[in-house]
């Protein structure tokens, strides 16, 4: 029987929390968590790049494709 290849996955839950400001033209900020489901390591963070850096430790993301995370 041939050795089936597995596949490797990598799981991470995404938090985003979205401050109330007292005026609708004001944008909101906003703050995040991002856990790593199978090391339980989690990262917090205000900025995106953050979050991407944080999955770039379990991920090998190219750095020339800005749309492989974000879209």
């Amino acid at each position: 029987m041939e050795n089936e290849h597995q596949p490797d996955i990598t799981s991470f839950v995404i938090r985003f929390v979205r401050e109330q400001t007292k005026t609708p033209e004001t944008p909101s900020p906003y703050r995040g968590s991002i856990r790593h489901i199978q090391t339980d390591e989690e990262c917090v963070f205000t900025r995106w790049e953050d979050a991407v850096n944080f999955i770039r430790n379990y991920v090998p993301v190219e750095t020339g494709d800005a749309n492989a995370i974000t879209g």
